[in-house]
């Protein structure tokens, strides 16, 4: 059967083909690959993310930013370690909260930087917020009623875009504020016990294997006063190999970590006796 062309359709394919020859054929746009320094770090945080290692792994993320400063991942990922080292350092002194506040002051920049780059970056605004939120508590203002509305006003918007971002992260940084705001402000944004305990659980049982949110839960249950409850999950996380998540061993080795330092602090004794 013959096809039959109408002028018109002539005169569209015609118009297509001129502007083709003008602009030249589309290609999809390669992607530039990630500084080799960004995988020897990546390669770093999968095995351990002790003090000496997310150290080691910072130098190279930084060599990876001065070679690619627009490159998104680069900065969430400085973001997220910058954190994870002041969140690990004491803050009993003065001078340890100053040491403390120096990381997590350059985790917010880090963070602002992967904003800057893509707004709607949700690992930028999550270590951007988490590192302010820690800035600020080290600063003695994090119960400031504008800080509070900053730090739940981008953690809405992380939920929005994400909510299931990193394993339930918005829901366990509200179980931080929930223990660490005083209580007439975390109320007036809606912030309980059982909505935070809630939310905890809810995270366990779509990702049973991720040993952070028994910790966090633990933690809540330890603000409450149910000591019982604090050590059920402290238990699972020490009773079960970090392995059990294989992506997530090196954070699940941390969580043993802190487990069991926990579990001495409101025990007395070492796991697993009581």
């Amino acid at each position: 059967m013959t096809k039959k062309f109408s002028r018109r359709t002539v005169w569209a394919e015609s118009i297509g083909l001129l502007l083709w020859l003008i602009a030249g054929p589309v290609h999809p746009q390669a992607t530039k690959p990630a500084p080799q320094e960004y995988h020897q770090a990546m390669a770093l945080l999968k095995e351990r993310l002790d003090i000496p290692t997310l150290r080691q792994a910072i130098a190279f993320l930084e060599k990876a930013a001065e070679q690619d400063p627009g490159n998104e991942e680069i900065w969430c990922q400085l973001a997220w370690r910058y954190w994870m080292i002041g969140d690990n350092l004491p803050k009993q002194t003065g001078k340890e909260r100053e040491v403390r506040l120096q990381w997590f002051e350059k985790g917010q920049a880090a963070g602002e930087k992967a904003l800057a780059i893509n707004p709607k970056s949700v690992p930028g605004m999550y270590w951007s917020t988490a590192n302010m939120a820690a800035a600020g508590e080290m600063r003695g203002i994090l119960s400031s009623l504008m800080l509070a509305g900053t730090l739940f006003g981008n953690m809405s918007r992380v939920d929005r875009r994400d909510p299931y971002f990193l394993y339930g992260a918005t829901r366990r940084f509200g179980s931080e504020v929930l223990i660490r705001v005083p209580t007439f402000l975390t109320s007036k944004f809606g912030f309980k016990h059982e909505y935070t305990v809630e939310d905890l659980e809810a995270n366990i049982e779509r990702w049973p294997n991720y040993f952070d949110n028994y910790n966090y839960l633990a933690r809540v249950h330890g603000w409450a006063g149910e000591k019982d409850k604090a050590l059920l999950r402290l238990e699972f996380v020490l009773s079960h190999d970090p392995g059990i998540m294989p992506e997530e061993k090196a954070e699940n080795t941390l969580q043993q970590e802190i487990a069991r330092k926990l579990w001495k602090e409101w025990t007395g004794k070492e796991y697993p006796a009581r």
